[in-house]
């Protein structure tokens, strides 16, 4: 079923990181030369060192992004399997040829992690593309039930009663009452017919069209208020504390719950059935809970919704509200339905997405940092890394000292890993403010670049001046904690304002 429950983060994302920064660190890094100059270490292994820290950022990307956990699954599983296939292929291939190939360990090495980051980045690859395949066959399966839904809907809610129209349009008499009566009838068929075409209005529409903020007391008071209308005897409850708060959905979400509530009405088996509707509101969904006294929803029934199992045949038993609810509330508005059942009554449970601050950002169906703002991340975190580092160059003379913390006193090391710290830190700062939006900074970009600032100043003393004497301090190499200086905050600060104004005007640019 559609997520909203699901975490905003998807650890498959991670395992893409790991392969990339393991290839990287420990085979890569050890084979550059310290001595080599940049012109060498472009042409040698700083394609793969980049290309592997790209995939590592690339997964650590996935992991929060809002992309679809089966989506993010597809691709580690392909990024695992191409890794695994060269190391195979390796393997087969180093026992061949024996001590037939002379090679070097520093040679051997390169080609083992080069062999390996292009195993993983050809596999993830693969998997993109096997991810979007699949989820193009979803679409196609979402718009098949749709179309059969509209079928049935137009063969039973509609033309059966239109043929009850005509024929009791045929049967005028002189008789006044059976005239009353027939007009009754016509009139009842009539108004099926026109709720039958707005429920088709609400299933069949643009393929692309998405949520919108909708207010949930509203839709659920009107859905209660339509059911009493028809069902005068029924108790519906009510229990809303937040009249303001609002989910992702859109004008049909009231017809939705109508059916639920109507549903648990007509099943009810007492001559007055009672219904009590809870709405609970958490940081990021709301759930509705529509109780009824009633025997329970059979399990066939309850498959339609919590396992998308739309029958292949015609079942007058089941009637088209289930279906209704599975195509809005699950296909279309990325929410849940569940069903609780007992012989004491059942629970229907509907989670809604809560839409971004002043709807700033909204995710649609899934949790975590929509993929084109991670994009504006990247191009940010880049263009800031590049400006901090020609800063830091000029005050301190070389950017050598980041490659220290992989083994590797480099210049192309260091601008290489300078660059991936950017955009790791990067990324981080997007998860925080993309998920809370603190005063609606991002509509602003210079708002967004004093919190870079702000940001930048905290990693100045967080990052640099505590996890990095300590990381040297791991693999051998004496520091003071902290380590603090005036040019390594200023660098940060600078790093910070850059980010954070070019990551804001990005957003700016987009909406």
């Amino acid at each position: 079923m559609a997520g909203v429950r699901g975490s905003d983060i998807k650890p498959e994302g991670f395992v893409i990181a790991l392969i990339g920064f393991i290839a990287t660190r420990y085979t890569v890094l050890e084979s550059v030369e310290p001595s080599a100059t940049l012109g060498q270490f472009v042409l040698g292994q700083g394609v793969f060192l980049t290309l592997g820290m790209g995939l590592t950022v690339f997964g650590m990307g996935l992991a929060v992004s809002s992309y679809d956990g089966r989506f993010v699954r597809t691709v580690a599983i392909w990024s695992v399997l191409g890794t695994v296939s060269m190391v195979a292929v390796l393997g087969f291939t180093f026992v061949g040829i024996g001590d037939g190939l002379m090679l070097s360990e520093l040679t051997r090495s390169a080609l083992v992690a080069n062999v390996l980051i292009a195993g993983a980045i050809g596999g993830v690859l693969t998997g993109i593309r096997a991810a979007t395949t699949n989820k193009h066959r979803q679409e196609l399966a979402a718009q098949a039930d749709r179309l059969t839904v509209l079928n049935r809907i137009l063969r039973h809610e509609v033309l059966n009663k239109v043929n009850v129209i005509r024929g009791y349009a045929d049967l005028g008499t002189t008789d006044t009452a059976a005239n009353a009566s027939s007009l009754q009838v016509i009139q009842r068929n009539a108004d099926r017919i026109d709720t039958s075409i707005s429920e088709l209005r609400a299933i069949v529409g643009p393929v692309d069209e998405r949520p919108v903020s909708t207010n949930v007391k509203t839709a659920v008071t009107n859905a209660a208020q339509e059911v009493r209308s028809h069902y005068p005897n029924s108790r519906v409850s009510l229990d809303v504390a937040d009249e303001t708060v609002r989910v992702l959905a859109d004008a049909h979400l009231d017809m939705a719950l109508t059916h639920l509530i109507e549903n648990a009405i007509v099943h009810a088996e007492t001559e007055s059935p009672q219904v009590d509707i809870g709405v609970t509101v958490t940081t990021d969904a709301v759930t509705i809970d529509i109780a009824d006294e009633g025997p329970g929803v059979p399990d066939r029934i309850a498959a339609v919704v919590e396992d998308r199992d739309l029958p292949e045949y015609d079942d007058p038993t089941m009637g088209f509200g289930l279906t209704l609810v599975r195509l809005l509330v699950a296909d279309k508005y990325g929410g849940d339905v569940e069903i609780d059942s007992s012989d004491s009554g059942s629970v229907v449970r509907v989670t809604l997405t809560r839409p971004g601050e002043n709807g700033v950002i909204d995710t649609t169906t899934q949790y975590g940092v929509p993929p084109w703002v991670l994009g504006v991340t990247a191009i940010a975190g880049i263009v800031a890394g590049v400006v901090m580092g020609v800063v830091f160059q000029l005050i301190t003379g070389s950017l050598a000292v980041i490659g220290v913390l992989y083994g590797v006193m480099n210049g192309g090391v260091g601008w290489v890993m300078h660059l991936f710290h950017s955009v790791v830190f990067g990324v981080l700062f997007a998860v925080a403010v993309v998920r809370r939006n603190p005063r609606g900074v991002i509509r602003s970009p210079l708002k967004m670049a004093a919190l870079g600032t702000g940001y930048g100043v905290f990693l100045s003393f967080f990052a640099a001046g505590v996890i990095m004497p300590l990381w040297l301090q791991a693999v051998g190499i004496p520091a003071p904690l902290p380590s603090l200086s005036l040019p390594g905050v200023f660098a940060h600060i600078v790093w910070g304002a850059v980010f954070g104004g070019v990551f804001g005007l990005g957003i700016s640019a987009r909406r």
